[in-house]
């Protein structure tokens, strides 16, 4: 999710994956916030809802409307967590957290990957890029070639990554754990008759 400037400049607010939602701004108000969408990767399935319905079934305030604002509430910590690591932390521990999040949100760890894109993902030159990814290439953590980009030892990448990669996973992580946890306690109560 980007936003973008009135000079045609943009910058990145969030990476949204499958435990996710783009036009999270219907689950508040409906009110559209200026952004924009773009796909990086590859998808097996995405699923569009019309917002007048959307907004009907969040009304009702059931299991959509919960999920959903826990999500909003997930989002909004994870963009304040992602503008203080971009305030305070280095282009590689940054590249290293964008591409773990990145392999997170698409459930691979081989993906297509530009340096342009990667530059204005972090608000980094193309120059600067290059010799950070080169930096993670030479060091056996990724492999990159003609936009493709392989994650080769994880496990090193995070420790290379700041804190803010594992604190921005545990806020989406907890919201579809708190959610699953209520559908089977919702489950088991009915069952019990409760």
């Amino acid at each position: 999710m980007l936003y973008v400037l009135e000079a045609g400049g943009m910058f990145k607010l969030a990476t949204i994956g499958r435990e996710g939602m783009v036009g999270v701004s219907a689950v508040l108000d409906g009110t559209p916030v200026t952004s924009a969408a773009m796909v990086q990767g590859e998808t097996d399935t995405c699923y569009r809802m019309k917002v007048d319905s959307f907004r009907r079934e969040i009304d009702r305030r059931g299991a959509l409307y919960e999920l959903m604002t826990h999500y909003a509430q997930a989002l909004f910590g994870f963009v304040a967590q992602s503008t203080a690591c971009n305030a305070v932390h280095s282009v590689e521990q940054r590249l290293a957290r964008w591409l773990l999040m990145a392999r997170d949100r698409m459930g691979s760890d081989d993906f297509p990957l530009t340096q342009e894109f990667v530059s204005m993902m972090l608000g980094a030159s193309r120059p600067t890029v290059t010799v950070v990814a080169g930096t993670l290439q030479r060091a056996g953590l990724i492999t990159y070639h003609r936009g493709r980009v392989s994650i080769v030892d994880s496990t090193t990448l995070e420790a290379a990554s700041c804190e803010c990669y594992r604190a921005a996973t545990d806020l989406l992580t907890n919201v579809t754990a708190e959610t699953r946890g209520r559908d089977g306690q919702d489950r088991r109560d009915r069952q019990d008759g409760r």
